[in-house]
Formats: structure tokens, sequence, C-alpha cells
């Protein structure tokens, strides 16, 4: 089958909006992607899709709510912010290169309690049929948390992407740690799932620093 690559085209900002809806089957090169919105905010099986999908050397960003993404690959992307997928699900997703500030969130807080809970038990049915979410392992970050994606389905480079456990973090005594290590600890302690992924960004300036601090935290046997 032959596949569609798109080059060098500035796609006008677009919305799309509610489920089921499928999007994908195309290579996108030197592409801009920016200003739209990608969401549904009721259906927690996730059939808003994008699958099938590669991105290398674009820009993009955008609102990305409830979405699930298979089989993507992303290379050497820039971005005007934080990329926050929220209440998003990934299987086989491939980050490489120069990728941009990334936080993964929960369903957005203005949803109805009981909505935020489904779109949680939805997301930890799918991952039950994951054999791995997202590989990190080739991309540098500027920025990266990943709470909202279980760890153990995080492929990754263990020299700087640091695997934290929950119950290992809620037993901890903070005390003795620095800040930053503390505040790695907050984080692995809210984290929706057992286990989370924490990077220590390459491109941060303050990369030194991040990495002693989850360092100390492996050292402690929370981080792996």
């Amino acid at each position: 089958m032959t596949r569609t690559v798109i080059t060098d085209t500035v796609f006008p900002p677009e919305k799309v909006i509610g489920s089921p809806r499928s999007l994908g089957g195309v290579d996108l090169v030197r592409c801009t992607l920016t200003g739209g919105s990608l969401v549904q905010y009721e259906d927690a099986e996730f059939g808003l899709s994008v699958h099938d999908l590669s991105l290398r050397d674009c820009r993009a960003d955008g609102v990305l709510h409830g979405v699930r993404f298979s089989d993507v690959s992303v290379h050497d992307v820039a971005s005007g912010g934080r990329i926050t997928p929220a209440a998003c699900v990934f299987r086989h997703v491939t980050l490489s290169g120069r990728i941009p500030r990334l936080m993964t969130l929960p369903a957005h807080h203005s949803l109805p309690p009981e909505v935020r809970e489904a779109f949680q038990k939805g997301a930890e049915r799918f991952y039950d049929e994951v054999d791995w979410a997202l590989d990190i392992t080739a991309a540098t970050f500027s920025e990266a948390e990943l709470s909202g994606i279980p760890g153990h389905l995080v492929r990754r480079d263990p020299e700087t992407q640091f695997l934290l456990h929950r119950d290992r973090a809620e037993a901890a005594d903070p005390e003795g740690f620095s800040r930053g290590a503390r505040s790695y600890l907050t984080s692995a302690r809210r984290s929706p799932y057992p286990t989370m992924v924490i990077v220590a960004p390459r491109r941060s300036r303050y990369f030194t620093s991040m990495l002693e601090d989850l360092e100390s935290l492996r050292t402690a046997g929370i981080a792996a």
C-alpha cells in the first residue's frame, strides 16, 4: 500500500472534536501544525484515534484530550510551548531526536468527577492490553514528566530516564533528600499508576542537578 507523504506544508489551525473518529495513515515531513485542537471529553474508550502516523522535522502544538495514539513516530519536533496531552493513551508511540517540553496529564479538572474517573478506568483497561506504550530511548527533552503512563510500559534509557515506584516513594522519609528529589517523590506518590517515568532532560540548563536528584532516589532504591 502506498503511503501518503506530505512535505513542507503549513496546515491552518483546525478543531477536531468528538468521538468516534480516526486520523492517520500519513507521513508529515517539515510541516507546521499549530494552534489546533484534537479533543473529546465523553468517551472513556478513546474512540478518537490517531494511528499509523509519522512526524519528522515538524513544528506542532495544540490541545490534546482523550485521544488514543497508536503506531505513531515523532522525530525532531519543535513547539512554541509545553505539549500536555490530557487523558490520552499510547500504544507503540516512539519519540526520538529533539522533543519539546512534554507532560502527560489526567482528564481536565473542569470535567465532573465521575467523568474524570471514567477516563482513568478506561486508560487502565487500555493499558492492560498493551505490551509497550511509549519509547523515549532516543529522545532528548528540555522537560518531560510522564505520570499519565504506566512506567513499566515506557521504553527508556536508564542513564537519564528514571522509573519511580509509587509505593517506595510513599514509604520514603523525605528528610535528607534535596528539594528537587522531594518534588519527584511527591510526583511519584500522586501517580495514578504504581510506576512512572521522570526524565533528566539533556537539553535543560538544570540537567546536571536534576540528574543528581534522580540518582539520589536510585541510590535509595526508590527509582530504577
